[in-house]
């Protein structure tokens, strides 16, 4: 396989009967772990090159007003996995575990698809953490991971005795590693720069020392580790093929290669876990990007007007910029850096999934198989001096979401109506002929795709968890938030702040409308519409809730 595929073919040239059975169809569902559409060529970004994700954005149908519901991990995958919203799941951010909320009776993605007999299978990242997923692990026929965890040798699930084993197929008993090219000898652990390294080592190793003492897994333990190594950027010393993603995309496109053959209609789950950070790459990425044509972002906290503190994270970024090693401070240089390593990470993300998509026509599948790229959230790049997710501002609520389902009569055109990853799994369902489960909270969007202009849903809501507590509604021009003293949302209680933009004269979300006696009415049906719920944002043509 090349190491670089910038600019190769994806998907066929053939079209399909538009009247093709979608249910009888496999499905490639490729997740991008904390990647912002606006770091990707289709979505509008010049500099950017992404030729394989542009290639399918324009086969199939490219979403622009894609919404999570919560901008981090947990909440966003628990809420796409099960179609539920965070108040029904309870899961509203990374340190809650899902087998203590999702129990194996509640609807979970691969349950639900195998229904009808498709066989179903993961590869790479889906949960926040496998370990805490057990209660609907067991619901996949295959899952394969791109390393060794708890001592076994070879790619298989993380297991933990208390629990038991996975019990599905782990196919690929030797370790994928072992039909790459050997990595080249190196003396070094995490990054290739041997002070960055040295002191990694050494913040591991205190980690490990503490933990050995007797200290609980914690987060202040393992933060000064966590966040020195957030704040690399640059080179990660590996050729594609032998980084995490790099392999997770390997063992994708051995699996298709295997259904393929066997003739097998299967559900494909490849999760990559880049571009979050720290933002290293194979430096032939690097390489594309000249920093010198790199513009940090206009959008900076002195020019906002009336942004609360609490909706810039009271000036505490998540990871990358986090304040606690001033040689990694937010200089225009090292932003310009950043933001460069982001677009190299996104070149070479690109390339990944081309190489799925290549496998997907060099097994004559192509034709036959549904592809839905999506990520978990967006990503901040200096907006409002934001950086990395946590916020509910724009760029880390909306996501890139591009479908294409061979033969649908809105392939080749990109819709702007408001859509939800909580609706990827009732849509999924449809597609696939599958009785939906009475207890969703998204809505198939399977007419957009058949009509991309369809008039759809009023709003997206999504949460921030503690400590902001802050609950959003995003409508067609308009984004209405509040912050509470906890995640319950009650009328008679006063928010912490309010807000109010409007993105289609302030793209950027700089002036806060929230008191605005010009714009209280649309202040108010907002709010009415916050708490009201998903249910008052359904399509007209649809029933509405009292």
């Amino acid at each position: 396989m090349p190491a670089l595929m910038l600019g190769s073919l994806v998907l066929g040239c053939s079209h399909p009967s538009p009247q093709a059975e979608t249910k009888k169809m496999n499905i490639l569902f490729i997740g991008v772990e904390d990647w912002n559409a606006d770091a990707i060529g289709c979505y509008g970004n010049p500099l950017v090159k992404t030729p394989n994700v542009d290639r399918l954005a324009s086969k199939g149908v490219q979403f622009t007003r894609a919404y999570c519901q919560g901008t981090v991990c947990n909440p966003s995958r628990a809420s796409l996995t099960t179609g539920l919203r965070p108040d029904a799941t309870g899961i509203y951010g990374n340190p809650q575990n899902f087998d203590d909320y999702i129990d194996g009776d509640q609807p979970f993605l691969a349950g639900m698809l195998k229904q009808l007999g498709a066989y179903t299978a993961q590869t790479g990242k889906l949960m926040h953490k496998w370990r805490h997923s057990y209660n609907v692990i067991n619901q996949f026929d295959q899952i394969e991971m791109e390393k060794p965890f708890a001592g076994k040798s070879g790619v298989v699930i993380d297991q933990e005795p208390a629990r038991g084993p996975f019990t599905g197929l782990e196919k690929y008993k030797e370790s994928i590693t072992n039909l790459l090219p050997p990595i080249p000898e190196r003396n070094w652990t995490w990054v290739p720069d041997p002070l960055h390294d040295s002191i990694l080592v050494a913040l591991e190793r205190e980690k490990m020392d503490r933990l050995a003492a007797g200290e609980p897994d914690s987060w202040p333990l393992r933060r000064p580790f966590q966040q020195y190594h957030a704040e690399m950027i640059g080179d990660d010393g590996f050729s594609p093929e032998h980084t995490e993603d790099g392999i997770v995309t390997r063992l994708g496109i051995r699996m298709i290669e295997d259904f393929a053959r066997e003739k097998k209609q299967f559900f494909l789950s490849v999760g990559l876990y880049a571009p979050h950070t720290p933002l290293l790459v194979p430096g032939q990425y690097l390489q594309l990007y000249d920093t010198a044509l790199i513009q940090v972002s206009p959008a900076t906290r002195d020019k906002d007007r009336g942004v609360p503190d609490i909706a810039v994270r009271n000036g505490n970024n998540y990871d990358i910029f986090n304040g606690m090693y001033p040689q990694f401070a937010p200089t225009v240089e090292r932003q310009k850096l950043a933001i460069a390593a982001t677009y190299a990470i996104s070149s070479f993300i690109d390339d990944q999934i081309g190489l799925l998509l290549q496998a997907l026509e060099d097994n004559g599948i192509a034709d036959n198989t549904i592809v839905i790229l999506w990520a978990d959230h967006g990503f901040h790049l200096g907006e409002h001096g934001c950086w990395s997710k946590f916020t509910l501002f724009e760029q880390s609520t909306r996501v890139p979401l591009l479908v294409y389902v061979p033969g649908a009569k809105g392939n080749g055109t990109a819709s702007s109506a408001i859509v939800e990853l909580v609706d990827l799994l009732p849509t999924m369902c449809e597609l696939w002929g599958i009785e939906q489960d009475e207890r969703f909270e998204g809505l198939s969007f399977v007419p957009l795709l058949e009509d991309p202009g369809k008039e759809w849903k009023k709003a997206a809501f999504t949460i921030v968890p503690a400590p902001l507590n802050g609950r959003s509604v995003r409508t067609k021009n308009f984004r209405y938030a509040e912050y509470h003293k906890s995640m319950t949302l009650l009328p008679e209680e006063k928010p912490l702040a309010t807000e109010l933009y409007d993105l289609g004269n302030d793209p950027w979300e700089q002036v806060n409308l929230a008191g605005n006696p010009d714009y209280a009415g649309i202040e108010q049906e907002h709010r009415e519409l916050l708490y009201g719920g998903w249910q008052k944002a359904l399509p007209f043509h649809l029933p509405q809730s009292n």
